[in-house]
C-alpha cells in the first residue's frame, strides 16, 4: 500500500467525522496525519515493518495501530464504523472538487442528496443554488468537478452505467438504422465494469457520424487489427469518461459476433467444448439451434455454470422484479431513513407490493441513531396503528415488525431475547469490528445465524463494491449454517453492496436456502434498488421459487410463523 494510498484513507476518515458531526480535533489528528504520510519520502511500509509509525510526528499509538490494521487488511474498526453510519453514495459526493463535508452535510440535509445520482440531478435542475450559499457558479463546477471525475474512474458499477448504455445504444440504432447489440460484462450483468462494448451491422462511416451526433468526441476508428467477425473497431468514451469499445460486423454474422463478444471467454471454451464449433450466423438464436444447444441467458455464461450448460434454467425461469411480492429490509425517520413509516408503507403499495418489513437499526448502532428498546415498542404501536388502518379499508397489504440487528463482535445479536423474540422479523446484519480472521469472522456469523430470531442474514460479508472489500468468510460453512436454522441470505439489492455475492447463489439454493432480495431502503425511491439485485440473483440462476420475497402475502406469513415456532421449539 502506497503513501498516496494510506494519506487517502486517512484524509477521507477525518471527512466522515466531520461529515458526521463527530469530534473535530479528532479529525483534524487525521488530516494531520494524512499530510504527514503524503510528504514522507521513504515508504510508510518501512515503518510498519520495524513497528516505528510513532516516530512520525502527529501518530500516536491509535493512529499507529489503525495504520497497522489498514496495512493488514484494507480498513480499520473507526472507519468501517463511520462508512456504516452514512448513506453509502455519500462518499462519492465527497469526492466532488470544491464541496466540502460542511456543504456535503448540507446537501444531504437540504435535498437529501446521498449519491453522485442525485447531486447531478439537482445540479442540472438548479435545485443547488435555491440553498443559501450556493449559487449557479458552484452548480456549473459541480457538474464540471462530476464530468472530471467520472472521467478518471477505472471501473463503474453495472448500476451507473445502465441507463447511459441504452441510451447509447437507442440512439445509434435510429441514427444508424442498423443492428446494434450491448455486449461483453454488461450483456452479463456484471457488478462491476472495465468497459461498455458493442456489437453492430452499421457501416463505420455511419457509427462515426453517428455517435458525433450523440455528442461523442475523441472518436477513433482506426485500428490495425480487429478481434474476430469485426470488420472495424470504433473506440470512444461515455460522456463520463468510461471505455466504450465497439465492433463493426457484416450483417451476415452478426448473430455469431454478439454470441462470441457477450462471453465470457471461459464459457465459449466450455461451449465449443460442449457442442462443437460455433456456426456464422446472422441471428444468435439460430446459433443455439444449429449446434442443439439450449439458449443459454447471458447473466449465465460464466465459468462457474461450465458444468451445467445442459441443464441451466431459462431466462423466461429465472427472478424477475416482476415476481417479488414483498420487501423485507428498509428504513424509516425512526433511525437513520430519509422518510417516515407511512410514506415507506405507502411507497411499497405504489408499487403492487403486498408486504413491507420495517427493519431500521438496533441500538448498538448510535452512528445511524438505533432504536432503543422503548423506541421499538412506539415503532411497534405505530406499525399496529397503520395496519389497523389497512385492514379498514380492506387493503391487502402488511406491515411487518422487524429491526436489523447488530451482529456483535461476539456472534451475539443486540437487545435481549424477550424484546427478539417480539419481532416478525430479524436481519442479522455486520456493521463494526470487521477486524477478523475468516475463522473469526465465520464463527461469528455462524453464532448470529443459529440464534433462534434471526430470520435473515443482512449483507453478509459486508463489502462495499469499488470502496472496500467485505471481511474474509467460509461462505459455504455460513450457507450450510443458514440450512441447518432455516435462515435465508440477503442479497443487498444496494448497488454498492450486491452482497451476497452472486457466485454464492447456486450452492445456496441447493442447500434449500431462501435468498431475500432487500433494497435496504433508506428512502422511498430506494426501494426500486431491487431491480440491480435482481439482476445479480439471476447471475446465480435464481429463481421466484427459492426467493424468500417472491412469496405472497400468505406465504410469506406462513413462512415466518413456522420458522418462529420451529426455532422456538428448538
Amino acid at each position: 500500500m502506497t503513501n498516496k494510498k494510506v494519506a487517502a484513507v486517512l484524509n477521507e476518515t477525518a471527512q466522515l467525522i466531520e461529515l458526521t458531526g463527530g469530534n473535530p480535533f479528532r479529525a483534524r489528528a487525521f488530516s494531520g496525519a494524512a499530510r504527514t504520510i503524503r510528504d514522507l519520502e521513504e515508504p510508510l511500509q518501512a515503518y510498519v515493518d520495524d513497528e516505528a509509525l510513532q516516530d512520525i510526528d502527529g501518530i500516536g499509538e491509535g493512529l499507529a495501530a489503525q495504520i497497522g490494521d489498514l496495512f493488514a487488511r484494507d480498513s480499520f474498526d473507526l472507519r468501517d464504523d463511520l462508512l456504516n453510519a452514512v448513506p453509502t453514495g455519500l462518499l462519492d459526493v465527497l469526492r466532488i472538487n470544491g464541496l466540502g463535508t460542511k456543504r456535503v452535510r448540507t446537501l444531504w440535509d437540504e435535498l437529501n442528496i446521498t449519491s453522485l445520482e442525485d447531486l447531478e440531478a439537482a445540479a442540472t435542475s438548479n435545485q443547488i443554488q435555491t440553498i443559501s450559499g450556493f449559487g449557479a457558479k458552484t452548480e456549473s463546477n459541480i457538474l464540471e468537478s462530476l464530468r472530471k471525475l467520472r472521467h478518471y474512474d477505472a471501473q463503474r458499477r453495472y448500476a451507473d452505467v445502465y441507463a447511459p448504455a441504452h441510451a447509447l445504444r437507442n440512439a445509434l440504432a435510429e441514427s444508424t438504422n442498423a443492428q446494434v447489440a450491448l455486449v461483453g460484462a454488461f450483456r452479463r450483468q456484471v457488478p462491476t465494469l472495465k468497459q461498455l462494448t458493442l456489437v453492430t451491422t452499421a457501416d463505420t462511416p455511419d457509427l462515426v457520424d453517428a455517435l458525433a451526433d450523440a455528442g461523442y468526441d475523441d472518436v477513433e476508428a482506426a485500428r490495425d487489427t480487429h478481434p474476430p467477425y469485426a470488420t472495424n473497431t470504433v473506440d470512444a468514451a461515455l460522456p463520463d469518461g468510461f471505455p466504450l469499445v465497439i465492433y463493426a460486423v457484416p450483417d451476415d454474422v452478426f448473430g455469431t459476433a454478439v454470441w462470441h463478444h457477450t462471453g465470457s471467454a471461459d464459457y465459449r471454451e466450455a461451449f465449443i467444448d460442449t457442442y462443437g464449433a460455433v456456426p456464422e450466423v446472422a441471428d444468435e438464436n439460430t446459433l443455439f439451434a444449429e449446434t442443439n444447444a439450449p439458449s443459454h441467458p447471458p447473466e449465465l455464461r460464466e465459468a462457474v455454470w461450465a458444468d451445467a450448460l445442459d441443464t441451466l434454467p431459462t431466462s423466461e425461469a429465472l427472478i424477475t422484479v416482476e415476481d417479488l411480492r414483498g420487501t423485507i429490509h428498509n428504513h424509516t425517520t425512526a433511525s437513520d431513513g430519509a422518510h417516515s413509516l407511512r410514506a415507506m408503507a405507502e411507497a411499497a403499495r405504489e408499487r403492487g407490493l403486498s408486504y413491507i418489513g420495517i427493519c431500521d437499526h438496533s441500538q448498538s448502532l448510535t452512528v445511524a441513531s438505533g432504536l432503543s428498546p422503548k423506541a421499538v415498542r412506539a415503532q411497534f404501536e405505530a406499525i399496529d396503528a397503520l395496519n389497523a388502518e389497512y385492514a379498514e379499508q380492506d387493503a391487502d397489504f402488511r406491515i411487518f415488525k422487524g429491526i436489523e440487528s447488530d451482529i456483535l463482535k461476539d456472534g451475539s445479536l443486540d437487545y435481549a431475547d424477550d424484546l427478539l423474540a417480539a419481532f416478525d422479523l430479524v436481519v442479522a446484519s455486520v456493521h463494526s469490528g470487521f477486524t477478523m480472521t475468516e475463522a473469526e469472522a465465520t464463527e461469528r456469523i455462524i453464532r448470529a445465524v443459529s440464534h433462534p430470531a434471526t430470520t435473515v442474514l443482512g449483507h453478509p460479508t459486508g463489502r462495499l463494491l469499488l470502496v472496500r472489500e467485505g471481511y474474509p468468510l467460509d461462505s459455504r460453512a455460513v450457507i450450510d449454517a443458514c440450512a441447518e436454522h432455516n435462515v435465508a441470505l440477503e442479497l443487498n439489492a444496494n448497488p454498492y453492496r450486491l452482497d451476497l455475492d452472486w457466485t454464492h447463489v447456486r450452492y445456496a439454493v441447493e442447500q434449500g436456502v431462501l435468498i431475500s432480495i432487500n433494497p435496504d431502503a433508506h428512502a422511498t425511491d430506494e426501494l426500486d434498488n431491487v431491480r440491480w439485485g435482481v439482476a445479480a440473483a439471476r447471475k446465480g440462476g435464481l429463481t421466484a421459487e427459492h426467493c424468500l420475497n417472491a412469496k405472497p402475502l400468505e406465504a410469506f406469513t406462513a413462512w415466518l410463523t413456522t420458522r418462529s415456532s420451529v426455532a422456538s421449539a428448538a
